[in-house]
């Protein structure tokens, strides 16, 4: 390439050129030249530029040459002209001179010498013309020129006129003109008008060979732009000679140029496709387009004539497909192989043109082609068929078009390339292969023949061209590619290495394929993996990497990735190097293969300073901040990925330097480096919680990826958000955030990102939710923003599983939590309910997903069960195994909102298609475990979590709304039955399914829902029979399921569903009008489809008064009951239903429950507002009931009946009323007995009569009237003593005085009556004191007798209301004989008198006199039998025990008692499962008094007591409780195992946590000892305990408590760690803490408290922070006695000071004085260590702690240590002297003595073991490098030795610290006094051998050191002359002897040898230097003393630098000058440099 006119110039003139060109311009110029000189000027500067080359630049740089020359050839002779043409032209050869000889205007001279008539002038003229045309199309100054000076007509004017010249003026001109034509502005215009056409085409016929070519190349041209040339060629018959140029004779270029003439021909002219196929033109041009191969051409010609002739034959035929077709056609015509081979030849020239114009024409079927072109490769064809047929297939597989319609196209094409370049015998292989796959015989493994040809191909890797390797190790590529078993194949077969090999010399792509191999090789197995390494791949790789191509580049990185499996510190050097260097100039891929490197780096060694590891990522952080785009951000995506990858590297100190660097270039401008550093940003903060130190700088970085996250740059946005994603995953940056300013730009990446995008996007969304406050604007920043339903969007297009799903169903289950804020804004995801069709996507969802991802999606859809509760059905119902996985999520999740929003959204698809609901259930056979499920929901009181007051979230917000269009008529109806929520969708979900499927009722009572629902209603009752307690209207869902269930009698049989009775009885009591109601349906399930026992148990229950009291209630009132009722099949009134069933019961309707329900009834006579049909039900239940049954008319008429009748009348009621109510009037007036009561005649007469009837009764009582009257006196006294009007007048006071009188007469009936009027009267106070001073408690005892159980009754309950209040009454009776008297009658007594005796024993004993009299002790024994019995009731059960509980709280009566565990225990054990809560609190009272009795402890009985108790402690009353932890506290040290068996554990542990209200004190110290009783039995319980509760233990009074619940705590954090965290957050450090300073199990606790603190997550607590001072107080306490526990202590303390935080608070400084004080008071070896290592923490992180450490005294004191301890503790004192000088914050307290104590240490430790501690030499290297006025002292020069000997013996590490504390000394040597650097270079002498070795052998980091060091110590040269060789002479012997000079010492001589040629001395010199001889040489000149020959064989000079180092060194040295024949003259010399003299010497 030659060089430029600049570079030309700049050249220098060794030659002359200059000069001699300057001189031949100047000649030229000068006038005065004559002719001759100027021809012979012109000559020799023409002579000048073919000769030399820098004539050029000399011609160039002489601004007048181009000038002159243009002036010569003007105006010049002839012959001058010619020669400045020339001259001109010559130098044209320079594109720069050719621009300057144009602009020179050197065209008109040059046409003009054209024009003249000498043929040399036309020559040179051409041939100027020519040379100054070749600018080509870029010529745009020449294109100007030649256009304006009229070029181009005067050339054609030329060759029209025929030039002198001849042949050479036209190939030149015509040249000339194909040069133009591609350059000149309006070039063929002016061809054509000059006559262009008809000058070229006869030119065609005449010209040279060139010229022909050219005129070719111009007629194609012409016809081209101007298509109606074409018919003036085709006029002149031109294609025949056209066609004729195509023939073989002619030259390449020549049928090239005319085949091209041909193609434009055809191409414009349809007439010429005929004309040329009429002249036989089609063979002709086959056979030129065959003509390249068949003879054999090569070039650009040879290509150009096969695409020109087969482009004209496409043209003639119609297009290339037509011809394909054609031609492989016409193969099965040809006669002789001859022309088969021309024919496929033609074909592959069509293949190989064969383009896309070609296609669009008509596309070629290239299978058939193929078909065509493998049936000639037939065994027996013709080699040149053979030829031609590869050929053809190579075209064809080689076409871009044509093979991609082909299968495995490019393996056939690489098999075809083989082939063309294979020996015969590979070739037959390759070809069968070919075939085969042509064939589709299988794959390439296949036809290849498996590992055979594996085998070839690896063959071919070798001894191949380059071309044959290429493709061989390409279709290995192809093989490893597609077949894993080739991979192995390739292994066998030996191919690693010479594929290695081609890595390193082969061509760029063969050493791509290369290593696409090993790539694919090492990603299949470990094993090749390992075998590619060994074979030295990677230096090869790292080649490719730095200096192939970008693919090239690509490949290598990924090889390395798949090759590289573990850190190769060489490898991570030279790929760190080639980011710094300057090749290759992109990094991506060295950053792609150091990012593999990396990854499987260790932490260690990327964190270690001066690492390779650790300098590769340096290097990548820093190149981050390069100047070049790509480079940085792929820096940043490596780093990115490799803090992905590696949660180490994130948490390390790394991740902060590469923070700040990306954070660095979040202000940049480029959309790639934006990306790239945010995602960097993003792989960071994956680990922001672990590293706090990140978090620290991350704040910095919220702002910045807020702004991008509005970028308008879609994918920056996308990176951003992920980036912001991950940095709220700290919680406290999150918080600061705006989530105003963020919910817009992460919803536009939610909407409009990519998958990726959308999940980051998702999870930033859902974290900020987390930590964001609630406030007005965030839930309108969601709604206006879309969030939502883009989020929904996500959810459409995310696959199941995926983190997509996950994080939209995360973030749409925080919004779903959200409620409106105050009202000011809808709540977020209320949009869901406006939109329906975004509902489908989270119901698939369900069906689809993981169980976590399930519940999301239900805890978002059960929001909107309220909202669109149909549609929702609709959904659930129609998406396929939806309903089952609900289901099955309501069954397993333990989460209590999931189960309820999972029932409540079944409830919604029942709504819808119930049906499909039990369908589904059933199918799954999971309806009876969702039943179960449901029930111990309700059992286990899941359902009563409590509303969250910040609105986040409440029990009530999930619900179901029963009315989704119509208004809601009130508040109260609404809430109770509009909405179906909370705690009540379970039932109702049990209701629905209840309701649909008769199988799931069974189901429904065998999983216990009858007892708990009865449960649930009865806990209702007692809440709401509490003062103000606001009734709850949601119970009424229990009464609902209750009364569906009780539609099957099956399940009415059961016991549990006769308990509800009462309780359902109960319910209709509450003034919830719901909760009446369906409790009334309830009943009327039972009475309709009941037994006859159920009648009279509901019936007795009650019920009958509150079915009454919902008697003729208005629909409109209870519209919605009825709605309900209809939708689940109940009755409407079922009220009326249960009562008339119920009175259609004869004993019903004759007993208790009738006379209480008439008056009930008759009082429903009278007018009601909200209930106008109750007076007509009511006529028809009393007439039902009046009929037959005079006992009832009289109830009636006594309940003012009559009255009310004749009141009612009088209203004028409805006929069908009025004659309701004179039927009823009929009847009772029927009686007699009626007609004769007062009543009827008229309420006043009534009210008076009675009056008056009082007084009367009072005198009959006190008259001598007959017993009968009195009697029938005193019933009628009781009958109005039941008024409390009556029993308030005078009258009734006179009735007390003959009452009593009658009771002391005879026994007779009346007495029944008295007792009962007594009994009324007791009801009034006043009266009762009248009655007892009458002396009536004699009397009424003394009537306890016989078996007159009904005055028993009556006196006992009249004796009871005597007895309140009145110790007097009370001791009467006792002394009257009561109790004698009740212990007589209570064996035989019935239950209910027992009742009532026990009542009245308890009002006795209540008087704790009585109670430890003699009397009660005469009860307790019948009393337990009492309660033995089965049938005793709840009520007498209550006072027995307070009974027994009166008499045995006592000691001293439990003491006269000896009754048996059988007697006692055995009662009371189904007592503690009453469901009475007064008899179970009694009952565990009563138990726990027993229980104090030690024999009834050990006794096997009270086992049975133990799951009772458990069962009493579970419960929620207080007072229950205490019973039952005081009783199960007398047992637990007897009876622990069966405790915690029965689940005791969990109980007692619940108590002990129970916060509200608080146990007393010694209640809780009770069942903290029995816990800890359990945990002491066995330690398998300790996991069982909650770590609170534990917790919780350690405050108690009791050692033995404390200890047990120490041990568990221990226990617990040695088999699960992480329960330590747990542990902390109930307080166990504080506590342990209080132990410790109270001196309460020291050790224990002191051990527990080591072991957390000994936890890094503990210590990142505020409780570690809290235990420092607490702890060195401790330590510092003098009553801390017990060494084991300040041991722990301490350990502790070490432990917390691990945290660097921790070691610099100010707490640390006490204990640094704590510490310290320790180690003065002489502890143990073990503890003295501790507490050195704690001081070692803390001093390293703070000065402050050093300072306290020093003005404790622990400088004196741990150099005591170091000299008087063990050799551990000695170390561990070194090392902490290592650190406390680490810096001069004390440098007053580093003294000589320091320096001394750590060198005896050394001596003691060189003593004992031969080695020397490295720490020792650390704290001695501490104090030299911090404290320089260290290193002269006396102590310092001491040490010396001891380090030359720690030099010599110690391992490498004691090596390096001893080598460094030598250096340190050295370094004071030049400032210390002389006598001081001198004693220690001496004494550091004895280093010198061991330095030496160390520069040889040593590690390399110690050499720079070793060698400085040696440089400086005083030493021994010795050099030992060993001997001389061939020092001989001509005659005789010499006498030789040499002279040895070093530097000014004094010359030595060694002795005179005269032994022949090959003296032997052997003789050493010594020299003892001060400092090494550095830079000194040694002259040793050889000299003979013989008399003969010459006086001296030589000398010579050696530099001796070099032994300083070694040590030694040896070799010959050739003495100078050398001998001019025969062998050199050599000394054998030996040097030595040491600390001392050799023995030799």
């Amino acid at each position: 390439m030659k060089m430029g006119l600049r570079d030309r110039g700049s050249m220098e003139d060794p030659d002359g050129t200059l000069a001699s060109v300057a001189q031949c311009i100047e000649q030229l110029r000068q006038s005065s030249s004559t002719l001759h000189e100027k021809e012979s000027s012109l000559k020799q500067l023409m002579d000048l530029i073919d000769t030399r080359d820098n004539a050029f630049s000399a011609v160039g740089s002489h601004s007048q040459a181009v000038p002159t020359l243009v002036s010569l050839l003007r105006s010049g002779s002839l012959g001058v002209k010619m020669q400045a043409a020339t001259v001109l032209g010559s130098l044209c050869k320079d594109d720069e001179l050719r621009v300057k000889v144009l602009l020179g205007g050197c065209i008109p001279p040059l046409l003009g010498l054209l024009r003249s008539s000498s043929e040399e002038g036309q020559i040179a003229a051409a041939k100027a013309i020519y040379a100054v045309s070749q600018g080509g199309a870029r010529d745009h100054v020449g294109s100007k020129i030649f256009s304006t000076e009229g070029v181009v007509p005067v050339l054609w004017e030329q060759l029209e006129n025929g030039p002198k010249a001849g042949k050479l003026v036209d190939n030149l001109l015509t040249g000339a003109l194909r040069n133009l034509s591609s350059s000149t502005e309006r070039f063929w215009p002016a061809t054509i008008e000059a006559g262009g056409v008809d000058i070229l085409v006869k030119l065609l016929t005449t010209g040279q060979s060139s010229t022909q070519a050219n005129v070719c190349f111009l007629l194609a041209c012409m016809m081209t732009e101007d298509a109606s040339t074409c018919s003036r060629v085709l006029a002149t018959k031109s294609t025949k000679q056209l066609l004729k140029l195509l023939g073989p004779d002619n030259e390449a270029s020549v049928r090239a140029e005319a085949a091209g003439a041909l193609k434009s021909l055809s191409a414009q002219s349809k007439e010429s496709r005929g004309d040329i196929a009429k002249d036989n033109g089609i063979p002709a041009l086959i056979n030129a387009t065959i003509a390249p191969s068949k003879e054999f051409m090569q070039g650009e010609y040879a290509q150009a004539l096969q695409e020109n002739a087969m482009c004209a034959l496409a043209n003639i035929s119609g297009g290339l497909s037509y011809v394909i077709s054609s031609l492989g056609a016409s193969l099965n015509s040809c006669s002789s192989p001859a022309q088969v081979a021309d024919t496929v030849g033609a074909l592959a020239s069509a293949l190989m043109i064969y383009d896309i114009k070609a296609e669009s024409m008509r596309a070629s079927d290239s299978l058939t082609v193929e078909q065509i072109l493998v049936k000639q490769l037939k065994a027996q064809s013709p080699f040149l068929v053979k030829e031609r047929t590869i050929e053809a297939l190579a075209s064809l597989y080689g076409n871009a078009i044509l093979s991609k319609k082909l299968a495995d196209s490019e393996a056939k094409r690489l098999l075809v390339g083989l082939i063309t370049m294979a020996t015969n015998e590979v070739q037959d292989e390759l070809i069968s292969s070919l075939l085969k796959l042509c064939n589709h015989e299988g794959s390439l493994w296949g036809a290849l023949q498996g590992r055979e040809g594996v085998q070839l191909l690896i063959s071919l890797l070798g001894l191949s061209s380059e071309q044959q390797q290429e493709c061989a190790v390409a279709l290995l590529c192809l093989l490893s590619n597609e077949k894993d078993e080739s991979k192995w194949a390739i292994t066998a077969a030996g191919g690693i290495p010479p594929l290695v090999q081609i890595l390193e010399i082969g061509s760029a792509k063969a050493k791509e394929d290369s290593a696409r191999i090993l790539g694919n090789l090492c990603n299949h197995n470990e094993d090749i993996r390992a075998c590619v390494e060994s074979a030295d791949a990677v230096p090869a790789l790292l080649w490719l990497l730095k200096n192939g191509s970008q693919n090239g580049k690509e490949i290598a990185a990924n090889t390395l990735n798949h090759l590289i499996h573990k850190s190769d510190t060489g490898t991570i050097s030279q790929l760190t190097s080639l980011l710094t260097s300057d090749l290759p100039e992109s990094k991506i891929y060295v950053l792609d293969a150091l990012k593999s490197l990396l990854s499987v780096a260790p932490l260690k060694d990327i964190l270690h300073e001066g690492s390779a590891a650790n300098d590769a990522i340096e290097t990548m952080i820093k190149i981050m901040g390069s100047t070049r785009e790509e480079t940085q951000a792929k820096s940043a995506s490596v780093l990115a990925a490799l803090f992905d990858l590696r949660k180490d590297l994130r948490e390390s100190n790394i991740a902060v330097k590469a923070l700040w660097s990306a954070m660095k270039l979040l202000n940049v401008e480029s959309e790639k480096i934006l990306m790239e550093s945010s995602c960097c940003l993003a792989s960071i903060f994956l680990s922001i919680k672990q590293n706090r130190d990140v978090a620290a700088v991350a704040k910095n970085a919220l702002s910045p990826l807020v702004v991008l996250a509005n970028s308008s740059v879609l994918e920056v946005a996308e990176q951003a958000t992920r980036a912001l994603a991950n940095l709220f995953l700290d919680y406290e940056i999150s918080k600061e955030a705006f989530p105003e300013e963020i919910i817009l730009p992460v919803t536009r990446v939610l909407r409009e990102g990519g998958i990726d995008g959308k999940t980051h996007a998702a999870a930033a969304i859902a974290r900020l939710l987390q930590s964001c406050a609630m406030d007005y604007s965030l839930p309108d920043a969601i709604n206006s923003s879309g969030t939502v339903l883009a989020l929904i969007s996500l959810l459409e297009c995310a696959s199941a599983e995926s983190s997509a799903m996950s994080e939209a169903l995360d973030a749409l289950s925080l919004l779903s939590r959200m409620n409106g804020t105050g009202g000011h804004a809808k709540p977020a995801w209320a949009v869901l309910a406006e939109y329906p069709h975004t509902i489908a996507p989270i119901v698939s969802c369900i069906a689809d997903a993981s169980p976590l991802l399930q519940d999301r999606a239900i805890e978002i859809l059960s929001k909107l069960c309220r909202g669109q509760p149909t549609v929702l059905g609709d959904t659930i119902s129609n998406t396929f195994d939806c309903i089952s996985a609900i289901a099955t999520r309501i069954i397993y999740s333990k989460n209590t909102k999931i189960k309820i929003g999972g029932a409540a959204l079944l409830i919604c698809a029942a709504k819808v298609h119930h049906e499909r609901v039990i369908l589904a259930l059933n199918e799954s056979n999971s309806c009876i475990q969702l039943i179960q499920s449901l029930v111990e929901m309700l059992n286990s009181g899941l359902l009563s979590f409590s509303t969250d007051q910040s609105g986040i979230e409440s029990r009530d917000d999930i619900g179901i709304s029963r009315h989704t269009k119509e208004l809601v008529r009130s508040d109260q109806i609404e809430n109770s039955i509009s909405v179906i929520s909370g705690d009540n969708i379970a039932i109702w979900l049990l209701s629905v399914l209840a309701c649909y499927d008769d199988k799931s009722k069974i189901a429904i009572m065998e999983a216990g829902a009858v007892e708990v629902l009865t449960d649930k209603i009865s806990q209702h009752l007692s809440q709401a029979s509490q003062i103000d307690a606001k009734e709850d209207g949601r119970t009424w869902v229990c009464a609902l399921l209750l009364a569906i269930l009780f539609q099957d009698r099956d399940i009415i049989r059961a016991h549990a569903t006769m308990k509800s009775v009462p309780v359902l009885a109960n319910f209709l009591r509450l003034e919830e009008p719901a909760n009446r109601y369906f409790a009334a349906q309830a009943l009327a399930s039972l009475v309709c489809n009941g037994s006859r026992g159920t009648l009279l148990s509901v019936a007795n229950s009650g019920a009958a008064i509150g079915l009454i009291s919902l008697l003729g209630c208005a629909e409109v009132d209870i519209y919605d009951l009825l709605m309900l009722s209809d939708e689940f099949n109940l009755v409407r009134s079922p009220e009326q239903v249960a009562l008339e069933r119920l009175f259609r019961v004869d004993d019903i309707r004759a007993g208790a429950t009738t006379r209480k329900a008439i008056p009930v009834l008759v009082d429903l006579l009278k007018p009601i507002p909200d209930r106008p049909g109750a007076p007509f039900l009511a006529l028809g239940l009393l007439t039902h009931l009046a009929k037959d049954n005079l006992a009832n008319k009289t109830v009636m008429v006594e309940s003012g009946a009559l009255e009310a009748l004749t009141k009612y009348l009088s209203l004028g009621p409805q006929d069908a009323t009025e004659e309701a109510a004179t039927e009823l009037l009929g009847i009772l007036f029927d009686s007699a007995e009626i007609r004769k009561h007062e009543s009827a005649y008229g309420a006043v007469n009534q009210l008076v009569a009675v009056l008056r009837l009082g007084g009367r009764g009072a005198r009959i009582l006190s008259s001598n009237c007959t017993m009968e009257l009195k009697g029938d006196a005193a019933e009628l006294c009781c009958v109005l003593f039941g008024n409390t009007r009556i029993r308030s007048t005078v009258a009734a006071a006179r009735c007390v005085e003959p009452l009593v009188s009658l009771l002391v007469t005879e026994f007779s009936p009346a007495h029944h009556s008295v007792v009962r009027a007594l009994d009324k009267l007791l009801d009034d106070e006043q009266l009762a004191e009248l009655v007892a001073a009458h002396g009536a408690v004699i009397p009424l005892v003394g009537l306890l007798f016989g078996r007159n159980y009904l005055i028993h009754e009556a006196i006992s309950r009249a004796l009871v209301k005597l007895g309140k209040d009145r110790p007097a009454c009370k001791m009467e009776m006792v002394k009257a004989g009561a109790i004698e008297s009740i212990l007589d009658i209570l064996h035989e007594a019935p239950d209910f008198l027992c009742a009532v005796f026990a009542e009245l024993l308890r009002i006795l004993t209540n008087n704790t006199t009585i109670a430890q009299g003699p009397s009660a002790a005469k009860v307790v024994e019948p009393l337990f039998l009492l309660l033995s019995r089965p049938d005793f009731g709840p009520d007498g059960q209550h006072s027995a025990l307070q009974v027994l509980v009166n008499i045995l709280e006592h000691p001293n009566c439990r003491a006269d008692y000896s009754l048996t565990s059988h007697q006692t225990i055995e009662p009371l054990i189904p007592l503690l499962d009453s469901s009475t809560p007064a008899v179970q609190q009694l009952a565990a009272e009563l138990l726990s008094h027993l229980l104090l009795e030690e024999h009834l402890q050990k006794d096997s009985m009270i086992q049975h007591t133990i799951s009772p108790l458990i069962r009493v402690l579970g419960c929620s009353t207080q007072i229950l409780q205490h019973r039952a932890i005081k009783a199960l506290a007398s047992i637990a040290s007897t009876w622990p195992n069966e405790i915690a068996k029965e689940g005791g554990v969990s109980e007692l542990s619940k108590v002990i946590l129970l916060a509200d209200p608080l146990l007393p004190h010694a209640l809780w110290e009770s069942a903290a000892s029995t816990l800890a009783c359990i945990l002491q039995f066995s330690s398998e319980y300790y996991l069982e305990v909650p770590v609170a509760v534990l917790v919780r233990l350690l405050h108690s009074g009791t050692e033995n408590t404390v200890t047990g619940a120490l041990n568990a705590l221990l226990v617990l954090e040695s088999d699960d760690a992480t329960s330590a965290e747990a542990m902390v957050e109930s307080g166990v450090v504080e506590a342990l803490l209080e132990l410790l300073r109270c001196h309460q199990c020291e050790e224990t606790a002191a051990r527990l408290l080591e072991v957390l603190l000994n936890n890094v997550k503990i210590r990142e607590t505020k409780s570690a922070k809290s235990a420092i001072s607490p702890l060195s107080q401790y330590l510092l306490d003098p009553q801390t006695q017990a060494q084991q526990a300040r041991l722990l202590a301490t350990l502790a303390l070490g432990d917390l000071f691990q945290n660097e935080g921790l070691a610099r608070t100010t707490d640390a400084v006490s204990a640094c004085r704590a510490l310290v004080n320790l180690l003065e008071d002489q502890p143990t070896e073990e503890m003295k260590v501790v507490a050195i290592c704690a001081l070692q923490n803390l001093v390293m992180y703070s000065r402050s702690n050093k300072r306290a450490v020093a003005e404790a005294g622990g400088v004196q004191v741990v150099l005591d240590l170091i000299s008087t301890s063990d050799p551990d503790t000695s170390v561990q004192a070194a090392m902490f002297v290592k650190l406390l000088f680490s810096n001069h914050t004390i440098q007053e307290y580093a003294s000589s003595e320091t320096v001394r104590a750590i060198t005896a240490a050394i001596e003691k430790d060189l003593w004992a073991t031969g080695s020397v501690n490295e720490e020792y030499l650390k704290a001695l290297n501490a104090l030299f490098s911090n404290f320089p006025r260290l290193r002269a002292t006396e102590p310092a020069t001491l040490s010396i030795p001891h380090l030359v000997t720690s030099l010599k013996t110690g391992s490498e590490a004691t090596q390096e610290a001893s080598l460094d504390s030598l250096f340190l000394l050295r370094q004071a040597w030049s400032a210390c006094p002389a006598e001081v650097s001198k004693t220690q270079s001496v004494a550091a002498a004895e280093a010198i051998p061991l330095l030496q070795y160390l520069i040889q052998s040593g590690p390399p980091r110690f050499q720079e050191k070793a060698e400085l060091l040696l440089q400086c110590l005083p030493g021994t040269l010795m050099v030992t002359i060993k001997r001389g060789n061939n020092l001989k002479q001509s005659v005789g012997n010499a006498s030789v002897y040499c002279k040895i000079t070093l530097g000014n010492n004094p010359p030595r001589q060694t002795k005179v040898v005269s032994t022949g040629p090959t003296p032997e001395w052997d003789e050493g010199f010594a020299w003892a230097l001060d400092s090494p001889p550095k830079g000194q040489k040694l002259h040793i000149t050889c000299k003979n003393k013989s008399k003969f020959g010459k006086s001296s064989f030589g000398k010579v000079t050696i530099q001796i630098d070099r032994v300083v180092m070694l040590g030694s060194v040896a070799g010959e040295y050739i003495l100078l000058p050398e001998s001019k024949s025969g062998p050199s003259r050599n000394l054998e010399i030996e040097f030595q440099w040491s600390n001392k003299i050799n023995d030799s010497s």
